[in-house]
Order: structure tokens, then C-alpha cells, then sequence
């Protein structure tokens, strides 16, 4: 008896060893929400707030994920198809992608708040930042050497900078590039001798730089979208492809552009309807 049941604890066992495991459990049915990456230029960051306050939170079929960069850095990425989108101020000539504008911004000229220069002629900006002027008693303000800064290369800004003001004439060598639109306006902040560039949007609210205004007109929201203001510039949505754009990206170029979407933009930029 004994041994007979050595036998069939044996058999119980060689069993259970053999039988296969259970499957595991189903996954969810649902559908995944669509993921759409968008590049953002460093001077417009400012949108991301505006962005995630209202569209983002009534697109639960989407997530959005966003990444800052400069201008040639957010080209880059759309060449070699790691964003599906990108939101610029500057579009390189022979671009070839779909694009359309979405707010008007402008380049601004900043200084540190003490600073009692309050307005430039573009032709004064140009002899800055060519470095032909190089104190602000030139211009009314304090007996103190200009510490002139810029942005790096492949940034929007310095190229707006080039195309609006600059022309023909370089940028002085003497110049001290900031990476990115924050270190920029951090710099600005730090220093009571400096100038430098930025974009409205960006330092439309920031108490710890002033923005100049240019031959006697200053940047707002108003005088951007009617281009009073002699420094405009569109924010434009590029797409990835000479396509328009379809889907998800579709449905957030269009709210952009609605009356929905403008409204909330122009709270810091220039409307275009």
C-alpha cells in the first residue's frame, strides 16, 4: 500500500511538472493614445504654458510630447524624422516643408531694467551690435562700456537679427553668445551694462529685463499683429514633409489657428485673425 502511493505521489508530481503555465492576462483593447512630437524654438517657449492650460487638456486621443531647441537643431531633427512638427520663428531659404504662420512675435532688444536707455533707432541697434558703438553715453544713457550679447549660430534669433537688422554688416566678433533664449535673458538680467535680443513672448512679463522700443514703437501683442511695431515676425508651424498635415497634427495646426486657439495665443503674442 505504501509503495502505491510512492507511485501515484510520483505520477501527481510528473503532472503538475508538465502542465504548461497559464496564459498571462489580455491586454487592455483600448486604443493607445496617438503620440505626436513637436520641436519648439527656445524663443518661443512661451506657448508651452498656453498649450497645456487648454488644448492639451481636451485631447485626450493624443499625447504631445515637446522638445526646445534652436532653430537648426529642431531642422535637423525634422530631417532626419525624429519630430513631426515644429513651431519656429525662422525659416531657412529653400525650406521645402509645409508651413504655416500662427502668431506674430517680435525680436526684441533687451536690457538690464536700470539701464535708462529706453529706445533705439534700428540704426543705433545695427551700430551695437556691429560694434561701431560701444558705450551708452553714444546713445543717452550712462558713461559704461555695452557688453554685447547674442545668440549662438543656427539660433532664429541671430538670424532674425542678421535679416532685420544687420544687412550687410556683421555682428562684432566682441560679441558673447548665450545658448538658449533663457541664458540669454539671464545674462541681461545679471549685468547693468548689457544688451541683447529676445522675443517678445518671452519677455513680454519678465520684470528682470526691459524690452527697447524701436525707432519710438514698442512690442506688444497690438502692435505685432498690425506690424506697427518695425521688428515683426511670425511664429510658423513646419511640418516634416512638403505635405499638409493630417490627423492629430491637423487637428492641432487648425486649433491654433481658431478663433479658440487665437485667443488664448494672444495673450502674449500678435494674433493673425
Amino acid at each position: 500500500m505504501k509503495q502505491f502511493m510512492q507511485v501515484m505521489f510520483a505520477l501527481v508530481m510528473l503532472v503538475a511538472c508538465t502542465t504548461p503555465p497559464a496564459p498571462p492576462p489580455a491586454l487592455p483593447t483600448e486604443n493607445m493614445p496617438t503620440l505626436i512630437k513637436i520641436g519648439v524654438s527656445s524663443s518661443a517657449a512661451a506657448i508651452l504654458p498656453l498649450l497645456e492650460e487648454t488644448y492639451l487638456q481636451q485631447t485626450p486621443q493624443a499625447a504631445y510630447q515637446f522638445v526646445v531647441a534652436n532653430n537648426a537643431s529642431l531642422f535637423a531633427d525634422l530631417d532626419n524624422n525624429f519630430l513631426d512638427a515644429i513651431l519656429v520663428h525662422h525659416i531657412p531659404p529653400k525650406n521645402g516643408r509645409y508651413f504655416n504662420p500662427v502668431a506674430i512675435d517680435g525680436l526684441v532688444i533687451i536690457t538690464h531694467p536700470s539701464n535708462s536707455v529706453t529706445d533705439l533707432t534700428a540704426a543705433e541697434v545695427q551700430a551695437i551690435f556691429n560694434g561701431r558703438i560701444t558705450n551708452w553715453q553714444a546713445v543717452g544713457g550712462a558713461d559704461m562700456p555695452i557688453m554685447l550679447l547674442s545668440r549662438e549660430p543656427g539660433a532664429g534669433l541671430r538670424s532674425l537679427l542678421r535679416q532685420q537688422i544687420m544687412a550687410e554688416q556683421p555682428i562684432s566678433p566682441n560679441t558673447l553668445l548665450q545658448t538658449g533664449n533663457e541664458a540669454m535673458v539671464t545674462a541681461v538680467a545679471n549685468n547693468p551694462a548689457a544688451i541683447g535680443i529676445s522675443s517678445m513672448s518671452s519677455v513680454a512679463q519678465n520684470n528682470t529685463v526691459q524690452m527697447l522700443m524701436v525707432d519710438g514703437r514698442s512690442a506688444t501683442p497690438t502692435t505685432t499683429a498690425s506690424q506697427d511695431y518695425p521688428l515683426t515676425t511670425p511664429l510658423y508651424f513646419v511640418a516634416a514633409s512638403a505635405q499638409e498635415p493630417t490627423g492629430e497634427l491637423r487637428n492641432f495646426l487648425a486649433w491654433l489657428q481658431s478663433d479658440d486657439g487665437q485667443a488664448q495665443i494672444g495673450q502674449i503674442y500678435g494674433r493673425i485673425r
